[in-house]
C-alpha cells in the first residue's frame, strides 16, 4: 500500500542531498535569499520525501527541497515539515495526516495553485513538485 502523509518530523530523521553548487559560491544569491527568507519565515512550504523501507537507515529521502534541508541545517532549525510518500506504509507505517486529495496536499503550500502533483496508474502520488522544478517522465514504483 502507498500512502502520502503529512508530518514534522526531526531534521536528523532525514537524509538530502548537499549540492556543492548550492554552498560553494556559484547560487550565492539564491543561497542568501533562502536563508533570509528562512531565518524571517521558517519553512513555507514542506518538503516533498519518499520512503521506501528501512534501507535508507531508517531516514526519509527529500525529493524536493534539498537546498532547505541545507539552509535549515545551517540555521539549526530542529523540526521539519514534510509531505512523504511512503511506498511501503504496509510494511513500514509512518504516523501523520494521511493525504488523500490534491486539495489536501495544496493546502500546505505557499502558492497551492502552482503546485504539480502527479499521480501513478493506480492513483497513487508519486511527485509533489512547484512549478518551477523540471517534470520527470511518469515512472511506476
Amino acid at each position: 500500500m502507498i500512502q502520502t502523509i503529512y508530518i514534522k518530523l526531526p531534521r536528523e530523521k532525514i537524509s538530502h542531498l548537499t549540492r556543492a553548487e548550492f554552498i560553494n559560491g556559484q547560487e550565492q544569491l539564491f543561497h542568501d535569499a533562502l536563508t533570509a527568507s528562512m531565518s524571517k519565515y521558517g519553512f513555507k512550504d514542506p518538503i516533498y520525501c519518499h520512503y521506501h523501507s528501512k534501507n535508507h537507515g531508517n531516514k526519509i529521502k527529500v525529493i524536493v527541497g534539498n537546498n532547505r534541508m541545507v539552509v535549515a541545517k545551517e540555521l539549526n532549525i530542529p523540526m521539519v515539515p514534510a509531505v512523504i510518500t511512503n511506498f511501503k506504509a504496509e510494511e513500514f507505517p509512518l504516523e501523520g495526516r494521511v493525504l488523500t486529495t490534491d486539495d489536501e496536499i495544496r493546502a500546505l503550500f505557499y502558492l497551492p495553485k502552482q503546485l504539480y502533483i502527479r499521480r501513478d496508474k493506480n492513483g497513487d502520488i508519486d511527485q509533489v513538485t512547484p512549478p518551477h522544478f523540471p517534470k520527470v517522465k511518469q515512472h511506476y514504483v
